[in-house]
């Protein structure tokens, strides 16, 4: 593999250990400092929030001014926002802190946007599972490292790990990290947001869905985000480091997923299948996690639901990539990541709104709206396959 993907996934594994960490322990830090669930949805609400605004911003700086760059500075305003939670845990103080994270959390698109340019387009499903499994990864080891050092000092101390490894993140990209963007277009213009864009991008059909899509799989997973960590308190008495061990598990799934089975599902099956399979794994599972009164039950679908999320993402992720022009991914993959943030603002606030009653129900509803997405996406998704196949010929 290229050198410089290489670097970039030692990149993210970095940024997502930090993100590991923080998903687990937010809520419960939410509610240590005086909120409740429905805070702790809207606190989660205002990082996708921010994301949505500036991932198509940052995509578009990036095919201007390049990849390199717009890396740097979102790893620096991370560690920025971590040190304030470290330094500062009041409610308020998170407010900020998490609309900081999504400014430099909206880099994932650019970060897509770089595969995109360092590799071929057959090659670029697999990479780009790659860096799911970094995710993966990332999400074994960020979870157990909260979760001890919450649990052996406090909630906020947890905080300054991921604060300092944004930091050293900016410091490799500056040494090591060439830049891969080769056709700058230093003429486009740089808006907070535009609308037109966004409709060009969407002008498509098949990117118009593909977005639709991926708006909706966010929206069903983020329903879930910020009231997990409180069911598992709820139900089965689980401390911090009990949450943290169980992301880690769902980390160790994703990762494998991504890393070794996609890789070897996508030389029987297409994208397109491999995302229906998702979906229906995916509705099913996390239904029983809602509802599940046993322990072992609980650990049985936290494998198998990373493993659907991940059939989805990535290829809902590659698809998109591969149907955009090459001097547009950076945009393109902006938007996307734009649509999917759109989805994380309503799922937790919605979410957060009915765990406040009761904490299973989001997870029913999350499963509700992801078979709904498999039957009504079903014929649109064919439609795509055979578009591509006649496009080919």
């Amino acid at each position: 593999m290229d050198k410089k993907i290489l670097t970039l996934l030692l990149v993210v594994f970095i940024d997502l250990i930090g993100f590991g960490i923080v998903i687990p322990i937010l809520p419960l830090l939410v509610t240590e400092v005086g909120g409740g669930v429905i805070l702790v949805g809207a606190i989660i609400a205002s990082f996708s929030l921010f994301q949505f605004i500036f991932a198509p911003i940052l995509g578009r700086f990036s095919d201007k001014y390049g990849r390199r760059p717009v890396l740097i500075l979102s790893s620096i305003l991370n560690s920025i926002s971590y040190f304030l939670v470290f330094f500062f845990p009041q409610i308020w103080v998170l407010f900020a802190a998490r609309m900081l994270a999504g400014i430099g959390s909206a880099n994932i698109s650019v970060a897509q946007a770089y595969i995109a340019d360092s590799s071929s387009a057959h090659e670029r499903t697999k990479t780009l599972g790659m860096m799911g499994a970094i995710f993966g990864l990332g999400f074994i080891v960020g979870p157990l490292l909260g979760g001890v050092v919450s649990q052996a000092f406090s909630i906020s101390a947890a905080f300054v790990i991921p604060a300092i490894l944004s930091f050293i993140n900016a410091i490799l990209i500056y040494l090591i990290l060439p830049e891969s963007n080769k056709t700058l277009q230093k003429h486009i213009k740089i808006e907070l947001f535009n609308l037109a864009v966004m409709r060009e991008v969407m002008k498509p059909k098949n990117i118009a869905f593909l977005l639709l899509l991926f708006f909706f799989v966010n929206f069903a997973l983020s329903l879930i985000i910020g009231v997990f960590s409180l069911l598992g308190q709820e139900k089965f008495g689980w401390t911090e480091s009990q949450n943290g061990m169980y992301f880690g598990l769902i980390g160790a799934s994703s990762f494998i997923t991504q890393m070794f089975l996609i890789r070897m599902f996508i030389k029987k099956f297409s994208e397109i299948d491999l995302i229906k399979l998702g979906l229906l794994v995916f509705s099913i599972s996390i239904a029983i996690m809602g509802l599940s009164p046993f322990a072992w039950l609980m650990i049985v679908v936290g494998l198998s639901t990373p493993f659907a999320v991940s059939l989805i993402m990535v290829n809902t992720q590659s698809l998109i990539s591969l149907e955009s022009k090459a001097e547009e991914q950076g945009i393109v993959l902006g938007v996307a990541q734009s649509v999917g943030s759109l989805g994380m603002i309503f799922g937790p606030l919605i979410g957060g709104t009915i765990g406040s009653f009761n904490l299973s129900v989001p997870f029913v509803l999350s499963g509700i709206v992801t078979l709904g997405i498999l039957i009504v996406g079903r014929p649109y998704l064919t439609f795509i396959h055979n578009e591509k196949n006649n496009s080919n010929l």
